[in-house]
């Protein structure tokens, strides 16, 4: 994400190699990111319901992963 941030998503192309070099992340990888950078995250739905159950109540903060399994419903 820096390396997108810093060459305006790719277009200062002089700069990627400097910035893939100095990072140790390859060319390849930092151009993948680019094109799954805009695609939705596919927990998002799950991500939502956890933040709602988290902020219904105060007591809710301090649920961990079984509990929260169990308040959520998710079948197996």
């Amino acid at each position: 994400m820096y390396i997108a941030i810093r060459t305006d998503d790719g277009r200062n192309i002089g700069k990627i190699s400097f910035y893939c070099n100095t990072l140790q992340v390859s060319r390849q990888a930092f151009y993948d990111y680019l094109k799954r950078k805009k695609k939705p995250w596919k927990y998002q739905p799950l991500a939502d319901a956890m933040l709602k159950l988290h902020a219904a109540d105060e007591e809710n903060a301090n649920y961990g992963r079984i509990r929260m399994f169990q308040a959520l419903h998710i079948p197996l």
